[in-house]
């Protein structure tokens, strides 16, 4: 147990942590792989292992720090930043992470990590926690950017208005380095519909419209067919009563 300790303090940790704490690489390999056994610390994946607490045998580490050290680039993002924050209306047993590096989806102890390439580089805290998280600016947009593949249009309304306020000039800098039409069309029509709970300027939104481009696209896909709505303003066509039937109100056509 000489060990023990300080694997509690460090929560999880790398096998070269390890080596740095124990001496050696082999005196450490044997140590973790006694402590294994013994069930005072758990492999999450190849080099990378979490102290067990005494009391419950649960890892002292939580599931957003252990994401954290997926990798140097690692950083919890889209919805589950979104339930780091407090935002998310549903807990979820999967954790996205972003990194430049790949690897693989894996579980641990129930948890599935599941790896997405940044968009961009900035908008990333490296908080006392242990947790690295995209900042909520950069959460937001990168959850609009891909809520069909990570959480859907109405927990992604769900999660931003339940922020309590935004920075605009941080949104426009990281949509900026996005620098895709699209995401300016899905953002400046989303905050329109919520200019007024936000405070978000008229400028920011004549922002997104200049840059959106003049391209007519599908809010959600698979939205051909059957009864949809159109918004004249920011060319977007989606499922009929699609912000009413998820927020009860709001005007299909709202513009600034």
């Amino acid at each position: 147990m000489k060990y023990y300790e300080e694997f509690v303090k460090l929560g999880c940790f790398t096998f070269d942590e390890a080596v740095a704490l124990v001496g050696n690489d082999n005196a450490a390999l044997q140590l973790l792989r006694d402590y294994v056994k013994k069930k005072h610390i758990a492999k999450v994946r190849k080099g990378l292992y979490v102290a067990l607490s005494m009391v419950d045998g649960e890892p002292v580490a939580n599931k957003f720090v252990i994401a954290s050290k997926l990798s140097e680039t690692a950083a919890v993002s889209h919805h589950s930043a979104f339930e780091y924050y407090g935002y998310a209306n549903q807990v979820s047993y999967e954790v996205t992470v972003s990194s430049k590096s790949r690897f693989n989806p894996f579980e641990f102890n129930g948890i599935s990590y599941e790896r997405t390439a940044p968009s961009i580089l900035q908008g990333i805290n490296h908080n006392a926690d242990g947790v690295t998280v995209t900042d909520i600016e950069r959460t937001v947009l990168d959850s609009i950017n891909d809520f069909e593949n990570n959480m859907g249009f109405e927990e992604l309304i769900q999660c931003i208005t339940s922020i309590p306020i935004l920075n605009e000039d941080k949104m426009l800098h990281y949509l900026e380095e996005y620098d895709k039409c699209f995401l300016y069309q899905k953002t400046g029509y989303i905050f329109s519909m919520l200019q007024n709970e936000f405070g978000i300027s008229d400028s920011f939104l004549k922002t997104c419209k200049m840059k959106s481009g003049n391209s007519s696209r599908y809010l959600v896909k698979g939205t051909r067919g059957g009864q949809t709505d159109f918004n004249n303003y920011w060319h977007l066509t989606m499922p009929k009563n699609y912000w009413q039937n998820i927020t009860g109100g709001g005007d299909i056509n709202a513009i600034i």
